[in-house]
């Protein structure tokens, strides 16, 4: 899902790349502050997350990989979209029963009609060793490829990651 307001640079840090957003670092703070957390320590323990990365999201706005916006958004109550200062809709309804991304991609696959993860992987232009790692290993994809997945299928990211019953 690409947005046009959203100013996003990808910096690259030695061997690294990390997405940079503004939007994302007012969110994260005005987010930490309403939760009074009090100092960043403390604000990082409580939402289960390193005082570094913590750090680089509030001070400079570096976003955290996927798991651990996932985390930050659970503690918030809020969704993926909401952190990412992609939606000003802060109203999010969490599963009761909660999928994993690879169950979630694996119906939507299906529900478009695509025959195997290849297609899928044509489609998007996502190498498909990506796709099968996700599947096979569980991982989760970086948020670049989390975005174009959920702009291919017309979800939410929340949606996409199984956080969500509600596709948008």
């Amino acid at each position: 899902m690409l947005i046009d307001d959203v100013y996003i640079i990808i910096v690259y840090w030695g061997k690294f790349f990390m997405r940079v957003s503004v939007e994302f670092q007012n969110r994260f703070q005005e987010l930490s502050e309403e939760a009074g957390f009090g100092n960043k320590t403390a604000a990082a323990e409580k939402l289960g997350i390193t005082y570094v990365t913590f750090s680089k999201a509030y001070n400079y706005g570096i976003v955290p990989k996927v798991s651990v916006l996932i985390q930050i958004a659970d503690c918030f109550g809020v969704s993926i979209e909401y952190l990412l200062a992609h939606t000003d809709n802060d109203r999010f309804t969490k599963s009761d029963r909660p999928r994993s991304f690879g169950e979630r991609l694996v119906f939507l696959k299906e529900k478009k009609g695509l025959k195997s993860f290849y297609e899928l992987a044509d489609q998007v232009h996502i190498h498909k060793s990506n796709i099968s790692q996700w599947l096979n290993k569980n991982y989760l994809p970086e948020i670049e490829s989390l975005e174009i997945l959920a702009d291919y299928f017309g979800v939410s990211l929340d949606y996409l990651l199984g956080r969500t019953d509600d596709e948008n």
